[in-house]
């Protein structure tokens, strides 16, 4: 009887566990299937010149924790085509964040940031020449490089181990020299990569959003302002108070915006 008993509690408890894995999976389909049909509206939306709804079929694709460079890519068209120009950079510079390859988002940001220039003008001197190892580092994803830097250095190893095979003459001058090739690609990719976390890890960027925006000198709108910046600028976040942050542009200048003017890269 107690065997009974037993056997009949098991098969309770496989089927409770059953029944909440198959709540769990109705309810992830479910949520896969709005986030389709919101992102198929947002679609529909944009190709019938609905391009503020499709803004928001988009971002709410977004806001259900989507994260895809083809959902930026089209966040951006949607809010370019709306004439919002700060948020469609945003968009698109998370595109190239996801995938640098893409060069279709790479001409729309193009198309994009110079009409905020022509919107919006800084006057500033340099705040958009950023180093040129930021500039490189930010052409790549974290993935390609690690990929980049460890097919370097096993192909480095593998041409040392077969020289030990390989008898002198001119195959072993050429292997050497291979291997030093292989041992300089080595050290730029190693290179390329610390540059790449260290910009992903230690650098906080953002993108102005509104057509214009007056940094102030201090966290508080009663500072006064100390210059302009437009729509689509890249600038650096280096401190955060409340609701303000601190901000320093490529030349080196610094002053407070608010969070909500910024969209963190």
């Amino acid at each position: 009887m107690k065997t009974l008993v037993l056997v009949a509690a098991l098969v309770s408890a496989a089927f409770a566990v059953l029944g909440v894995a198959g709540s769990a999976f109705a309810a992830d389909t479910e949520i896969a299937a709005s986030k389709d049909a919101t992102f198929r509206r947002g679609n529909d939306a944009y190709f019938h010149g609905r391009y503020q709804e499709s803004v928001e079929a988009y971002e709410q694709v977004a806001a259900l924790g989507v994260i895809s460079a083809d959902l930026f890519y089209n966040l951006g068209n949607a809010y370019l085509k709306s004439g919002q120009l700060g948020p469609a950079i945003y968009a698109y510079e998370r595109a190239l964040e996801l995938d640098p390859s893409q060069e279709d988002v790479r001409f729309n940001l193009s198309v994009a940031r110079d009409a905020a220039r022509k919107k919006g003008e800084d006057r500033l001197a340099g705040v958009e020449a950023q180093p040129f190892w930021m500039r490189l580092a930010g052409q790549v994803t974290v993935n390609w490089a690690s990929w980049l830097f460890l097919a370097l250095y096993v192909g480095l190893f593998v041409v040392l181990i077969v020289l030990h095979f390989v008898q002198p003459g001119f195959l072993r001058v050429g292997m050497w020299a291979g291997f030093a090739f292989l041992g300089f690609g080595a050290l730029i990719g190693g290179a390329l990569l610390g540059a790449r976390l260290y910009l992903a890890d230690r650098v906080e960027q953002a993108i102005v959003l509104p057509d214009q925006v007056q940094v102030k000198e201090g966290p508080d709108p009663n500072y006064q302002s100390v210059f302009g910046v437009h729509a689509g600028l890249r600038v650096r976040v280096t401190e955060k108070e409340q609701d303000w942050v601190r901000i320093r542009l490529a030349n080196g200048l610094e002053g407070w915006v608010r969070e909500r003017d910024l969209g963190r890269l």
